[in-house]
């Protein structure tokens, strides 16, 4: 009798058990459905404040967060054009917090009388303000191939022009302006702070960027020889020509 009933007392425990951790279970179920966020915290961008992805997302007002998941929240932001992949976590009170990771983008693009950007792998997006684009260099005056593609040929020399620069020089890559390619013709490059164009030509593009390293630091260290520069011209092997302004006609 002893032993029936040590049989049943341990039937109740194990039962008790079981019961408990379906409880479990349940709650914890319940709980991580019902979770209460107060915020979204997004960290990882450069190109656009923290609250232009969040509008994109329509995640910008808090009121409406109730039933919101973690999941949701992942896919919402990662549609945005720019970027390329968001992690999202909840940080065990009432905050989620979101880590994106944008895509590089290597210029601005004018096209059409419009501006876009271009990445590293050459896709075109549309460029959103307020996007911080100060330390882009503009490709114009690129030549399309019928109405809607572009010359990847000439895409591609103008990202080699940038890569050589970058390679030889950060400061003087930091002050390129602009890469006009001029519908195929010889290219012609403008910089921040340089009141001339240097006449870039067509091939040689990682040459050149030694030869305008070196200009460059002259330039930058005599005021005076600057301001007698009218242009710098590159498209030749070997030489450099720098043309001189006519002060007679200046002053004159």
């Amino acid at each position: 009798m002893s032993d029936r009933k040590s049989k049943l007392f341990g039937l109740f425990i194990f039962l008790i058990l079981i019961t408990g951790i379906f409880y479990m279970m349940m709650t914890g179920s319940k709980s991580s459905v019902q979770e209460v966020y107060e915020k979204i915290e997004l960290s990882g961008n450069n190109l656009l404040p923290a609250d232009e992805y969040l509008r994109f997302a329509r995640l910008i007002d808090s009121t409406k967060y109730n039933g919101l998941t973690l999941l949701e929240v992942k896919t919402r932001i990662e549609k945005h054009p720019y970027l390329r992949k968001a992690e999202v976590e909840f940080d065990g009170v009432n905050k989620i917090l979101v880590e994106v990771k944008e895509k590089e983008i290597k210029a601005v693009l004018l096209q059409k009388n419009e501006l876009k950007l271009i990445t590293d792998d050459k896709e075109i997006l549309p460029l959103f303000p307020p996007s911080n684009i100060s330390d882009l260099p503009l490709i114009s005056n690129l030549k399309m191939k019928g109405k809607k593609l572009i010359n990847q040929e000439e895409l591609v020399f103008a990202f080699r022009i940038i890569d050589a620069i970058s390679f030889c020089d950060s400061n003087v890559k930091k002050n390129l302006a602009e890469i006009n390619l001029r519908q195929g013709g010889d290219v012609i490059l403008t910089f921040t702070g340089l009141q001339f164009p240097v006449l870039f030509g067509k091939y040689d593009e990682v040459r050149k960027a030694f030869v305008l390293k070196d200009v460059w630091q002259k330039i930058m260290n005599d005021e005076n020889y600057s301001a007698q520069i009218d242009y710098i011209d590159l498209r030749y092997k070997n030489k450099v020509f720098i043309g001189n302004r006519n002060t007679e006609l200046i002053n004159g």
